[in-house]
């Protein structure tokens, strides 16, 4: 009985580039003919078991030689002293785990914030009927104690000072005091009747009265005196008299009022001001008339240059304009940049459809993708011609999305205010009313929304769309060629045939082509669609 097993066995030697005593297996044929062999590997299964227990096997025969004949492994001592190595610093690094535990553990029973033994004392201590506040507590109560008897002893009810002060008892010194003040009180009001009496010359109200009679006379008489010369002063009798003067003068003084105020003097002053106030407002009304005047030029100018841009395509111009200045508004607070490209050619040969490309800013999802807007003022589009021309918009300009802007004033009855149609939007404008501004500010926003779901394709994708977009665009502008070769062929009589068919089947070929990429670009965007 015998196995044939294929066995790895590694060198000995190491080689460049691979880690330090790591050898290549190589693979040797065995065939293993021993019995005892053969019956201690029979008690493994075949496959991976019975191979490690043979390479064990036969690494401990390999050692075992070795060691007899006097040879030191190298290797295994070298990894013997590595697992030493390794089991040392494990059991150092469990040791100091431990020890890291008990340290905190033992820090945590006395230092911890909530549950420590340190702060529990400390909250005894300072809390608000803990040990230090009962014994400030009993020093105060034992201090009020000592000065409550203190008080009582000396100012209390039985004190010695309150029986001395009591005015109820027998107290002479109460008694001595009140007799004292009684006396001062009743000497001192004698003393001040005694001033003012009449009876007493040489009292304070006798000097007074005669200083007075000194000084100013007889009282009654100087007294009926000036109230006589006082009563000749206020008498009208007397022409010289004050009140005589006063009526004079209020009376000239009315005079002269009254000759200011009347319109009867030209040279007065109501009569200079009403001259100057019909002056200023016959000034007034020659300067309203010519404003009047000049505003109605104005407008009637203004009107006709309005009805002049109407019949002109410069009013197409001018509504494409109002579009840019709100677009760049709009994008402008959203952080979008906004590029005028309606005089210049885009993707497709000599197409400048799209008037404005609007570029996501950076710190937006849709980073760097483009919206293209086309602004129409005029009322041949309807809903179908505006779809196509859309879509042409965005193959042109290589935008994902196409906002078209359609003026209130031409636009169709079938154009709605607002509605998205796949990739388009379409919406509806008035330059001069703000309330429509609601609905392109809106259309920018699903723009953009749309926009990010277009940035979570893959790159790859967006590529070959970009690509076969542009083939696309380029078969459409040969197959439009394909009529002036037609025209070049009819005008030959010799090579008219051979151009014509030529031309016919070279049509019929790109026409062919051209439907199939577009029926492979709608399939491709709609698995991209419904994926996203």
């Amino acid at each position: 009985m015998s196995d044939d097993i294929i066995l790895p066995i590694q060198t000995t030697d190491s080689r460049a580039g691979g880690e330090a005593g790591r050898a290549d297996p190589f693979y040797v044929n065995l065939v293993i003919s021993d019995p005892e062999v053969i019956l201690a590997a029979s008690e493994y299964p075949d496959g991976r078991a019975r191979t490690d227990f043979l390479l064990t096997a036969l690494k401990i025969g390999v050692l075992s030689l070795r060691a007899a004949r006097g040879v030191v492994d190298g290797d295994m001592v070298r990894q013997e002293g590595e697992r030493l190595m390794e089991q040392l610093g494990e059991r150092l690094n469990g040791w100091r785990k431990v020890f890291e535990e008990r340290v905190a553990g033992s820090l945590s029973h006395y230092f911890d914030p909530k549950q420590g033994m340190f702060v529990e004392r400390v909250e005894r201590l300072v809390h608000s009927d803990g040990e230090l506040a009962n014994v400030m507590k009993a020093q105060v109560q034992s201090a009020e104690q000592s000065l409550t008897r203190v008080f009582e002893q000396f100012i209390g009810d039985n004190s010695q000072l309150l029986k001395v002060l009591d005015p109820s008892g027998e107290n002479q010194l109460v008694q001595t005091m009140q007799r004292t003040l009684d006396g001062v009180i009743q000497s001192q009001n004698a003393a001040i009747l005694q001033q003012f009496s009449l009876d007493n010359k040489g009292g304070a109200l006798t000097r007074f009265l005669g200083e007075l009679e000194a000084k100013h006379g007889n009282l009654n008489t100087a007294l009926s005196k000036n109230m006589a010369d006082v009563v000749a002063e206020f008498s009208l009798d007397r022409p010289d008299s004050a009140l005589s003067r006063l009526v004079q003068r209020v009376e000239t003084a009315q005079r002269s009022l009254t000759s200011e105020l009347s319109l009867d003097n030209e040279s007065s002053a109501l009569c200079r001001l009403q001259k100057m106030l019909e002056d200023n407002h016959r000034e007034q009304v020659a300067m309203a008339n010519r404003l009047s005047e000049s505003l109605n030029v104005a407008i009637s100018q203004l009107q006709t240059r309005r009805d002049e841009a109407s019949k002109s395509t410069r009013h197409g111009l001018e509504f494409e304009a109002s579009v840019g200045e709100q677009l760049r508004s709009i994008c402008q607070a959203a952080g979008d940049v906004v590029r005028d490209c309606g005089t210049s050619t885009g993707l497709i040969p000599n197409k400048k459809v799209g008037d404005f490309v609007v570029t996501i800013g950076p710190e937006k999802a849709a980073a760097n993708a483009k919206i293209v807007v086309e602004a129409k003022e005029s009322g041949s589009y309807d809903l179908m011609a505006t779809l196509e021309e859309a879509d042409v918009a965005r193959r042109n300009r290589g935008a994902g999305v196409c906002v078209f802007v359609h003026s209130e004033k031409t636009a169709q009855p079938g154009i709605p205010a607002f509605s998205r149609y796949g990739h388009d939007i379409v919406v509806r404008w008035h330059a001069d009313d703000p309330g429509t501004d609601v609905w392109l500010k809106a259309a920018m926003m699903v723009a953009t929304a749309m926009s990010v779901r277009a940035a979570a394709h893959d790159t790859q994708d967006a590529a070959s769309f970009q690509v076969v977009d542009n083939a696309i665009a380029r078969m459409r502008k040969q197959v439009e060629g394909f009529e002036t070769i037609r025209k070049s062929a009819q005008t030959s009589s010799n090579a008219a045939a051979t151009i014509l068919e030529r031309a016919k089947i070279m049509e019929t070929t790109m026409l062919d082509q051209l439907t199939a990429l577009c029926d492979e670009v709608v399939k491709l965007k709609a698995r991209q669609d419904q994926a996203g």
